[in-house]
């Protein structure tokens, strides 16, 4: 649908659906752009845990945030404005079709009718694609036999397969294809190749806050030197931004050559967190590490940032063969066989950590967070609140600071940030000190810090913040 009738079909909703609209201004604020501080308006206060607070006054569209009790629910009513998904705000996009990662949320029946009309609710995955592992030689000759093409073949030894993506034959489709594909290679791992959204956006209000809330002290600016890097698989980093001047970064783009790149925001203030000096009151929580940035985000005509699951799963391999024991995965999606396969592997000896997902309270369960191997990431605000639009379920295993939060914005600035994907930095950070108290154990690393969690919300693990807020990880980096 082009922008015109889309824009068109919003006018002609916003007329129909007036008298459904809430007298506090809320549907003015869902239907703003994702602009960082627009939409949402200034939400008030939301109260502090136990009495929930009076929600503050709105602001100007904001409609405040009511606390709820338990810790409310924060995210002070400023980030994006709206139900749905997080995309970062500078825009970007995915390969002509989109990721399901959980809508509006909350049942908003306006957030629904635009994720209808901007495509949202369509194919998370690629379009007459599919990827494959175990792929044996007679596998391969019956799907060429059956009009299957090779797009790709890559070795990936860092966990010890071969990488296939197959084009599906013409009249077919990828879902029929795949059940094709699986009939006549039943040894074989094949799936989609399902499509994976960012989770975070932009907006305003202070920070430098977030260390001191789960315990990162300060680190000398060479803690971290001699310690295995880092790999962040997100959109491009932009490595000339002043935050990483003297900063260690490894570039790898594992966009096909067709595909063009998405923005770079989103990866750069994941990447900033990390190693990069965003403020001069506020160190890097990683200091002096090297950082493997994989680029797997692609851009589409229309601006959403997608990046498959080959492409994740290639990073994936990418990392373990260049050693890399911390892994941040601030992406979600829906599940995927052979992604699964490549987190299970590299679990073995790095440590994963993934965005719990923006999809609201009653969101589908994110992807890959939701998989035991990896540690799912739950964002809250400086009081402790749970970001409102987070997702919430049994997976989730931990919660960091998620609101708010100050790193490198666009043109060389900075900006704060929101939305569970940079919950991750904390914890991938928190995951090298635990290691380093751990002798390197990643299982052992992950226990320590669900066991120094400061335990939110209901007593013992809950599926709003999981064992609780991360907390005093240690003081060595490897």
């Amino acid at each position: 649908m082009s922008r015109i009738l889309r824009l068109c079909a919003v006018a002609m909703v916003l007329v129909l659906l007036q008298h459904e609209a809430p007298q506090d201004g809320r549907l003015i604020g869902q239907a703003q752009a994702d602009d960082g501080d627009g939409g949402g308006g200034d939400g008030g206060d939301g109260g502090d845990g136990g009495d929930g607070g009076d929600g503050g006054d709105g602001g100007d569209n904001g409609g405040g945030d009511n606390g709820g009790g338990d810790n409310g629910d924060g995210d002070n009513g400023d980030d994006d404005g709206g139900g749905g998904r997080d995309a970062p705000s500078d825009g970007g996009e995915g390969r002509g079709v989109r990721a399901s990662n959980g809508g509006s949320g909350g049942g908003d029946p306006f957030g629904a009718v635009i994720d209808f009309l901007f495509g949202t609710e369509g194919s998370d995955f690629v379009e007459d694609e599919l990827i494959a592992v175990r792929l044996a030689v007679a596998d391969r000759t019956a799907l060429l036999n059956a009009g299957f093409r090779v797009l790709l073949e890559q070795p990936l030894p860092g966990i010890g397969e071969v990488l296939t993506i197959l084009a599906v034959p013409a009249g077919l489709g990828s879902e029929e294809g795949l059940g094709v594909a699986r009939g006549l290679a039943p040894d074989a791992l094949i799936d989609l190749n399902h499509l994976y959204a960012g989770g975070g956006t932009g907006c305003a209000g202070e920070a430098c806050w977030g260390a001191r809330l789960v315990g990162l002290t300060p680190l000398p600016a060479t803690a971290c030197v001699r310690g295995a890097p880092i790999a962040v698989i997100d959109t491009a980093v932009e490595s000339s931004h002043p935050a990483f001047a003297g900063a260690r970064i490894e570039t790898r783009s594992f966009l096909r050559p067709a595909t063009p790149p998405g923005a770079s925001a989103h990866g750069t203030a994941i990447a900033a967190l990390l190693v990069g000096t965003v403020h001069p009151e506020a160190r890097p929580l990683a200091p002096g590490a090297s950082l493997l940035a994989a680029e797997v985000f692609g851009a589409d005509d229309d601006g959403t940032v997608l990046a498959d699951a080959a492409a994740i799963l290639r990073a994936i391999d990418w990392a373990m063969t260049r050693r890399a024991r911390v892994i941040a995965l601030s992406l979600a999606g829906p599940p995927n066989a052979l992604l699964r396969l490549g987190t299970q592997r590299a679990a073995a000896r790095a440590n994963l950590v993934a965005a719990a997902g923006n999809g609201g309270p009653g969101g589908e369960p994110a992807y890959p967070a939701a998989w035991p191997e990896v540690m799912a990431v739950a964002a809250v605000d400086r009081r402790m609140r749970p970001y409102r639009r987070g997702t919430r379920g049994d997976y989730v295993e931990i919660a960091a600071p998620g609101v708010d939060v100050l790193s490198a914005g666009v043109g060389g600035g900075r900006q704060a940030w929101t939305g569970s994907s940079f919950a991750v930095p904390f914890v991938a950070a928190a995951l090298l000190r635990a290691r380093a108290e751990s002798g390197g154990d990643p299982q052992a690393a992950r226990q320590r810090l669900a066991r120094s969690a400061r335990d939110l919300g209901a007593p013992g693990r809950d599926p709003i913040f999981g064992h609780g807020l991360l907390s005093d990880p240690g003081n060595r980096c490897w």
